[in-house]
């Protein structure tokens, strides 16, 4: 059993390599990075929904306005607040990430080379979300004392 899957995991990796190397997969991180900037706001409306505040399509911005009254526990709208701000954060640099890709494909660069920098972005990206939701404390920031 231990040799099956040795093997189905060489040969998967094997097939990533190989299409890493030999496919342009870099436009399809445009679609893979705008869902990654969407993740934070999806998570926010189902925290602040999961403990009573009510969500309307009517007036959409104002879903996060004074979840105190809502009876949202503080905890939870100061990470619904850090959710929404690391949503906007992620479509603020979306349009240059756009960018990024649409150049290096009107470029001469190795099909490998953009993957591999659309893949870092993607991965960066998740890794900055989940540490601008996580970090809650000002002993985290290289200066604290400026």
């Amino acid at each position: 059993m231990l040799q099956i899957l040795q093997s189905l995991f060489s040969h998967f990796l094997w097939k990533l390599e190989h299409s890493m190397l030999c496919f342009n997969l870099s436009p399809l991180f445009i679609p893979v990075v705008w869902i990654i900037g969407l993740l934070p706001h999806t998570f926010s409306i189902l925290l602040v929904t999961y403990y009573g505040a009510p969500f309307t399509n009517v007036i959409p911005r104002s879903n996060f306005n004074d979840l105190d009254a809502k009876g949202v526990p503080r905890r939870i709208q100061r990470i619904a607040e850090k959710c929404q701000g690391a949503h906007r954060n992620g479509h603020e640099c979306f349009p240059l990430f756009v960018g990024a890709v649409l150049t290096m494909n009107l470029s001469s660069m190795p099909y490998y080379k953009r993957n591999l920098y659309g893949l870092s972005y993607a991965i960066l990206r998740i890794l900055f979300n989940t540490l601008y939701i996580t970090v809650s404390s000002e002993r985290y920031f290289f200066f604290p004392d400026i």
